[in-house]
Protein backbone atom coordinates (compact mmCIF):
# COMPACT_ATOMS: atom_id res chain seq x y z
CA UNK A 1 0.00 0.00 0.00
CA UNK A 2 1.52 3.67 -1.09
CA UNK A 3 2.39 5.50 1.91
CA UNK A 4 0.03 8.37 1.02
CA UNK A 5 -2.89 5.77 1.18
CA UNK A 6 -1.88 4.43 4.33
CA UNK A 7 -1.79 7.90 6.12
CA UNK A 8 -5.67 8.60 4.68
CA UNK A 9 -6.59 4.83 5.84
CA UNK A 10 -4.75 5.82 9.73
CA UNK A 11 -6.46 9.30 9.84
CA UNK A 12 -10.14 7.86 8.96
CA UNK A 13 -9.98 5.53 11.21
CA UNK A 14 -8.79 8.26 14.05
CA UNK A 15 -11.69 10.51 12.52
CA UNK A 16 -14.14 7.23 13.03
CA UNK A 17 -12.70 6.80 16.40
CA UNK A 18 -13.02 10.20 17.66
CA UNK A 19 -16.68 10.01 16.73
CA UNK A 20 -17.57 6.96 17.79
CA UNK A 21 -15.84 7.82 21.15
CA UNK A 22 -16.70 11.45 21.77
CA UNK A 23 -18.22 11.31 25.02
CA UNK A 24 -15.12 9.20 26.40
CA UNK A 25 -12.96 11.80 24.78
CA UNK A 26 -14.92 14.72 26.41
CA UNK A 27 -15.29 12.86 29.57
CA UNK A 28 -11.09 12.15 29.60
CA UNK A 29 -10.50 15.86 28.53
CA UNK A 30 -12.54 17.45 31.36
CA UNK A 31 -10.71 14.83 33.94
CA UNK A 32 -7.35 16.12 32.99
CA UNK A 33 -8.76 19.89 32.41
CA UNK A 34 -9.83 19.68 36.12
CA UNK A 35 -6.47 18.29 36.94
CA UNK A 36 -3.95 20.69 35.45
CA UNK A 37 -6.55 23.09 37.40
CA UNK A 38 -6.35 21.86 40.86
CA UNK A 39 -2.61 20.99 40.41
CA UNK A 40 -2.27 24.73 39.67
CA UNK A 41 -4.32 25.90 42.67
CA UNK A 42 -2.88 23.35 44.75
CA UNK A 43 1.17 25.60 44.08
CA UNK A 44 -0.66 28.33 44.85
CA UNK A 45 -2.09 27.22 48.20
CA UNK A 46 1.70 25.62 49.20
CA UNK A 47 2.98 29.57 48.36
CA UNK A 48 0.56 30.83 50.78
CA UNK A 49 1.44 28.11 53.60
CA UNK A 50 5.26 28.51 53.10
CA UNK A 51 4.28 32.21 54.67
CA UNK A 52 3.89 30.36 57.43
CA UNK A 53 7.23 28.68 58.15
CA UNK A 54 8.89 30.20 60.67
CA UNK A 55 9.73 28.76 63.97
CA UNK A 56 6.97 30.68 66.77
CA UNK A 57 6.97 30.90 70.50
CA UNK A 58 4.33 31.36 72.35
CA UNK A 59 4.05 32.52 76.07
CA UNK A 60 1.23 31.98 78.18
CA UNK A 61 2.43 35.21 80.15
CA UNK A 62 3.70 38.69 78.68
CA UNK A 63 7.33 39.45 78.97
CA UNK A 64 8.20 42.86 78.95
CA UNK A 65 9.73 45.25 76.65
CA UNK A 66 13.13 45.26 78.33
CA UNK A 67 13.24 41.14 78.17
CA UNK A 68 12.42 41.78 74.18
CA UNK A 69 15.18 44.39 73.78
CA UNK A 70 18.04 42.67 75.49
CA UNK A 71 16.69 39.30 73.77
CA UNK A 72 17.54 41.23 70.22
CA UNK A 73 20.79 42.28 71.93
CA UNK A 74 22.14 39.15 72.40
CA UNK A 75 20.82 37.98 69.15
CA UNK A 76 23.41 40.85 67.57
CA UNK A 77 26.47 40.15 69.87
CA UNK A 78 25.98 36.58 68.68
CA UNK A 79 25.37 37.11 65.14
CA UNK A 80 28.69 35.72 64.13
CA UNK A 81 27.16 32.55 65.00
CA UNK A 82 24.50 31.88 62.43
CA UNK A 83 21.80 32.78 65.61
CA UNK A 84 18.16 33.80 65.06
CA UNK A 85 16.93 37.05 64.91
CA UNK A 86 13.45 37.73 66.44
CA UNK A 87 10.19 39.51 65.77
CA UNK A 88 7.93 40.20 68.42
CA UNK A 89 3.77 40.44 68.84
CA UNK A 90 1.05 40.47 71.28
CA UNK A 91 -2.69 40.43 69.86
CA UNK A 92 -5.72 42.14 72.07
CA UNK A 93 -8.87 43.49 71.45
CA UNK A 94 -8.52 47.57 71.52
CA UNK A 95 -10.75 50.48 70.00
CA UNK A 96 -10.12 51.93 67.10
CA UNK A 97 -11.49 55.40 65.54
CA UNK A 98 -11.38 56.72 61.78
CA UNK A 99 -12.54 59.74 60.42
CA UNK A 100 -16.02 59.29 60.88
CA UNK A 101 -16.60 55.35 62.55
CA UNK A 102 -15.14 53.51 65.63
CA UNK A 103 -14.94 49.69 66.10
CA UNK A 104 -13.53 47.37 68.06
CA UNK A 105 -11.45 44.91 66.06
CA UNK A 106 -8.18 42.97 66.73
CA UNK A 107 -4.96 44.61 67.46
CA UNK A 108 -1.95 42.73 66.57
CA UNK A 109 1.24 45.10 68.20
CA UNK A 110 4.43 43.62 66.75
CA UNK A 111 7.87 44.69 66.57
CA UNK A 112 10.49 43.01 63.66
CA UNK A 113 8.83 41.96 60.14
CA UNK A 114 4.81 42.20 59.98
CA UNK A 115 5.35 39.45 56.84
CA UNK A 116 6.58 36.99 59.95
CA UNK A 117 3.47 38.29 62.00
CA UNK A 118 1.00 38.12 59.50
CA UNK A 119 1.17 36.88 56.22
CA UNK A 120 -1.23 38.48 53.85
CA UNK A 121 -1.96 40.01 49.89
CA UNK A 122 -1.82 43.93 50.49
CA UNK A 123 -4.46 45.58 48.17
CA UNK A 124 -2.97 48.96 48.55
CA UNK A 125 0.26 50.30 50.12
CA UNK A 126 2.23 47.82 52.58
CA UNK A 127 3.15 46.70 55.77
CA UNK A 128 4.81 49.08 58.13
CA UNK A 129 8.87 48.85 57.78
CA UNK A 130 10.80 47.98 61.51
CA UNK A 131 11.59 51.05 62.22
CA UNK A 132 8.39 52.78 61.80
CA UNK A 133 6.51 53.77 65.09
CA UNK A 134 4.34 55.57 63.61
CA UNK A 135 2.62 53.51 60.77
CA UNK A 136 0.03 50.20 61.47
CA UNK A 137 -2.05 48.49 58.34
CA UNK A 138 -5.55 47.56 58.48
CA UNK A 139 -7.52 45.05 56.90
CA UNK A 140 -10.01 45.74 54.09
CA UNK A 141 -12.80 44.54 56.65
CA UNK A 142 -11.48 47.64 58.95
CA UNK A 143 -11.38 49.54 56.24
CA UNK A 144 -14.39 49.25 55.41
CA UNK A 145 -15.93 49.55 58.51
CA UNK A 146 -14.24 53.00 59.38
CA UNK A 147 -13.94 54.31 55.96
CA UNK A 148 -16.22 53.25 53.04
CA UNK A 149 -13.21 51.77 51.09
CA UNK A 150 -9.64 50.46 50.64
CA UNK A 151 -8.31 53.83 49.50
CA UNK A 152 -7.43 54.75 52.92
CA UNK A 153 -3.59 55.08 52.43
CA UNK A 154 -1.81 58.50 54.91
CA UNK A 155 -5.14 58.20 56.56
CA UNK A 156 -4.88 58.86 60.87
CA UNK A 157 -6.56 56.47 62.98
CA UNK A 158 -6.92 56.30 66.55
CA UNK A 159 -5.64 53.34 68.54
CA UNK A 160 -6.74 53.17 72.10
CA UNK A 161 -6.59 57.60 72.05
CA UNK A 162 -2.90 56.96 70.15
CA UNK A 163 -2.69 58.23 66.39
CA UNK A 164 -1.24 56.07 64.07
CA UNK A 165 -1.03 56.68 59.93
CA UNK A 166 -2.20 53.68 57.76
CA UNK A 167 0.84 52.57 55.56
CA UNK A 168 -1.66 49.78 54.32
CA UNK A 169 -4.63 47.46 53.38
CA UNK A 170 -4.24 44.27 53.19
CA UNK A 171 -6.91 41.10 52.42
CA UNK A 172 -8.70 39.57 55.33
CA UNK A 173 -12.05 39.67 55.94
CA UNK A 174 -11.69 40.27 59.88
CA UNK A 175 -11.76 43.57 61.26
CA UNK A 176 -7.62 43.50 62.30
CA UNK A 177 -4.63 46.10 62.29
CA UNK A 178 -1.31 45.42 62.62
CA UNK A 179 0.23 48.08 64.69
CA UNK A 180 4.59 48.95 64.46
CA UNK A 181 6.39 48.94 67.77
CA UNK A 182 10.20 50.21 67.44
CA UNK A 183 12.74 48.12 68.45
CA UNK A 184 13.96 50.73 71.01
CA UNK A 185 10.30 51.02 72.52
CA UNK A 186 10.67 49.41 75.76
CA UNK A 187 6.66 50.46 76.86
CA UNK A 188 5.29 47.49 75.10
CA UNK A 189 5.10 43.65 76.27
CA UNK A 190 4.88 40.30 74.35
CA UNK A 191 3.58 37.07 74.50
CA UNK A 192 4.66 35.57 70.79
CA UNK A 193 8.27 35.56 69.40
CA UNK A 194 8.73 34.55 65.67
CA UNK A 195 12.41 33.36 64.66
CA UNK A 196 13.95 34.15 61.06
CA UNK A 197 17.29 33.01 59.94
CA UNK A 198 19.30 30.72 62.73
CA UNK A 199 21.07 27.42 61.98
CA UNK A 200 19.95 25.95 58.78
CA UNK A 201 18.31 23.05 60.44
CA UNK A 202 17.01 23.65 63.92
CA UNK A 203 15.53 21.53 65.94
CA UNK A 204 13.28 21.86 69.11
CA UNK A 205 16.09 21.71 71.63
CA UNK A 206 18.33 24.21 69.65
CA UNK A 207 15.34 26.63 70.00
CA UNK A 208 15.05 26.12 73.21
CA UNK A 209 18.58 26.66 74.68
CA UNK A 210 18.20 29.78 72.08
CA UNK A 211 15.33 31.20 73.86
CA UNK A 212 16.79 30.47 77.52
CA UNK A 213 20.25 32.15 76.76
CA UNK A 214 18.60 35.00 75.59
CA UNK A 215 16.83 35.70 78.42
CA UNK A 216 13.23 34.72 77.24
CA UNK A 217 12.68 31.82 79.31
CA UNK A 218 11.62 28.71 78.25
CA UNK A 219 7.85 28.90 76.07
CA UNK A 220 4.58 27.23 76.51
CA UNK A 221 4.46 26.13 73.05
CA UNK A 222 7.33 25.89 70.29
CA UNK A 223 5.62 25.85 67.11
CA UNK A 224 7.91 24.86 63.96
CA UNK A 225 6.02 24.97 60.96
CA UNK A 226 5.24 21.53 60.86
CA UNK A 227 1.89 21.39 59.84
CA UNK A 228 2.72 23.55 56.91
CA UNK A 229 5.34 21.60 55.62
CA UNK A 230 3.44 18.30 55.57
CA UNK A 231 0.91 20.09 53.41
CA UNK A 232 3.49 21.34 51.08
CA UNK A 233 4.65 17.78 50.92
CA UNK A 234 1.32 16.10 49.88
CA UNK A 235 1.38 18.62 46.64
CA UNK A 236 3.64 16.16 45.28
CA UNK A 237 1.24 13.20 45.47
CA UNK A 238 -0.64 13.66 42.56
CA UNK A 239 2.20 14.00 40.44
CA UNK A 240 3.90 10.57 42.36
CA UNK A 241 0.31 8.88 41.25
CA UNK A 242 1.09 9.86 37.61
CA UNK A 243 4.96 8.96 37.46
CA UNK A 244 4.31 5.92 38.88
CA UNK A 245 1.55 4.79 36.34
CA UNK A 246 2.87 6.69 33.24
CA UNK A 247 6.71 3.98 34.38
CA UNK A 248 3.76 0.86 34.76
CA UNK A 249 2.52 1.62 31.41
CA UNK A 250 6.40 2.02 29.88
CA UNK A 251 7.32 -1.48 31.49
CA UNK A 252 4.11 -3.04 30.47
CA UNK A 253 3.97 -1.98 26.90
CA UNK A 254 7.36 -2.23 25.83
CA UNK A 255 7.93 -5.67 27.39
CA UNK A 256 11.67 -5.41 26.43
CA UNK A 257 14.84 -6.90 27.19
CA UNK A 258 16.39 -6.68 30.95
CA UNK A 259 18.76 -4.27 29.24
CA UNK A 260 16.38 -1.66 28.32
CA UNK A 261 14.33 -2.34 31.14
CA UNK A 262 17.08 -1.35 33.34
CA UNK A 263 17.59 1.90 30.86
CA UNK A 264 14.51 2.71 31.80
CA UNK A 265 14.84 2.66 35.05
CA UNK A 266 18.20 4.56 34.77
CA UNK A 267 16.52 7.66 33.52
CA UNK A 268 13.92 7.37 35.60
CA UNK A 269 15.87 7.65 38.74
CA UNK A 270 17.92 10.23 36.74
CA UNK A 271 14.80 12.21 36.50
CA UNK A 272 14.15 12.17 40.35
CA UNK A 273 17.56 12.94 41.07
CA UNK A 274 16.73 16.29 39.53
CA UNK A 275 13.20 16.09 41.13
CA UNK A 276 14.41 15.89 44.84
CA UNK A 277 16.01 19.43 45.60
CA UNK A 278 12.56 20.74 45.00
CA UNK A 279 10.91 18.16 47.08
CA UNK A 280 13.75 18.82 49.87
CA UNK A 281 12.97 22.39 49.59
CA UNK A 282 9.34 21.44 50.74
CA UNK A 283 10.48 20.49 53.95
CA UNK A 284 12.25 22.16 56.64
CA UNK A 285 16.23 21.15 57.38
CA UNK A 286 15.09 19.23 60.33
CA UNK A 287 13.03 16.96 58.37
CA UNK A 288 15.78 16.13 56.67
CA UNK A 289 18.97 13.38 57.49
CA UNK A 290 21.98 13.89 57.47
CA UNK A 291 22.15 10.27 57.07
CA UNK A 292 19.48 8.18 55.37
CA UNK A 293 20.81 4.91 56.96
CA UNK A 294 20.76 6.45 60.02
CA UNK A 295 17.60 4.70 61.46
CA UNK A 296 17.89 6.80 64.63
CA UNK A 297 17.40 9.54 63.53
CA UNK A 298 14.12 8.44 61.68
CA UNK A 299 12.99 7.64 65.16
CA UNK A 300 13.27 10.62 66.25
CA UNK A 301 11.74 12.53 63.57
CA UNK A 302 8.54 10.45 64.38
CA UNK A 303 8.66 11.53 67.74
CA UNK A 304 9.30 15.41 67.07
CA UNK A 305 6.59 15.42 64.10
CA UNK A 306 4.09 14.08 66.91
CA UNK A 307 5.34 16.70 69.67
CA UNK A 308 4.96 19.43 67.31
CA UNK A 309 1.49 18.09 66.05
CA UNK A 310 0.20 17.97 69.87
CA UNK A 311 1.48 21.27 70.00
CA UNK A 312 -0.80 22.48 67.45
CA UNK A 313 -3.63 20.27 68.92
CA UNK A 314 -3.49 22.02 72.17
CA UNK A 315 -2.71 25.88 71.26
CA UNK A 316 -4.82 28.61 72.17
CA UNK A 317 -5.63 29.78 69.38
CA UNK A 318 -5.26 33.85 68.20
CA UNK A 319 -6.54 35.15 64.93
CA UNK A 320 -3.24 34.33 62.74
CA UNK A 321 -3.44 30.65 64.37
CA UNK A 322 -7.19 30.30 63.14
CA UNK A 323 -6.36 31.78 59.51
CA UNK A 324 -2.95 29.17 59.33
CA UNK A 325 -5.44 26.57 60.46
CA UNK A 326 -7.97 27.13 57.52
CA UNK A 327 -5.35 27.69 55.03
CA UNK A 328 -3.89 24.43 56.03
CA UNK A 329 -7.48 22.71 55.89
CA UNK A 330 -8.33 24.20 52.42
CA UNK A 331 -4.92 22.85 51.58
CA UNK A 332 -5.56 19.32 52.48
CA UNK A 333 -9.25 19.07 50.93
CA UNK A 334 -7.35 20.61 47.51
CA UNK A 335 -4.10 18.00 47.63
CA UNK A 336 -6.73 15.56 48.11
CA UNK A 337 -8.90 16.56 45.17
CA UNK A 338 -6.31 16.59 43.11
CA UNK A 339 -4.77 12.94 44.17
CA UNK A 340 -8.47 11.60 43.44
CA UNK A 341 -8.13 13.44 40.37
CA UNK A 342 -4.95 11.74 39.29
CA UNK A 343 -6.33 8.36 40.41
CA UNK A 344 -8.85 9.12 37.99
CA UNK A 345 -6.85 9.80 35.30
CA UNK A 346 -4.86 6.77 35.61
CA UNK A 347 -8.21 4.43 35.76
CA UNK A 348 -9.94 5.71 32.60
CA UNK A 349 -6.36 5.65 31.00
CA UNK A 350 -6.37 1.98 32.04
CA UNK A 351 -10.05 1.43 31.33
CA UNK A 352 -9.53 3.00 27.89
CA UNK A 353 -6.58 0.72 26.87
CA UNK A 354 -8.26 -2.53 28.18
CA UNK A 355 -11.29 -1.45 26.18
CA UNK A 356 -9.98 -1.46 23.34
CA UNK A 357 -7.68 -4.57 23.53
CA UNK A 358 -11.24 -6.44 23.81
CA UNK A 359 -12.31 -4.59 20.71
CA UNK A 360 -9.55 -5.48 18.96
CA UNK A 361 -9.27 -9.15 20.00
CA UNK A 362 -12.91 -9.51 19.32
Amino acid sequence: MPVGTRWIEAARRLLWRLRENKKQLIIDALLWAALIVFLIINAVGVNALTKYSSISLRYEKAFSGQAAYQARQYSIEQSDKDTFWLTYWHEAQVRFEGDFNGADATCIMFSGDASLVWPARYLTGTAPGVTDGAGCSVSSALAWTLWGGNDVVGKTINVDDEARIVRGVFECGDSLALVSVRDEDISQSFTAVELSGGPSAPDRSEVLSFARAAGLGSPNSILMGTPASLASALMALPLIILAFYGLALCIARLRVRPVVFAGILLSVLIGFAFLLPWLLDLLPGWMIPTRWSDFSFWGGLVKQVGEDLREYLILTPRSRDVEYKLLLIKQAGISFVAASLALSVCFRWHWNRSRRASAQSA
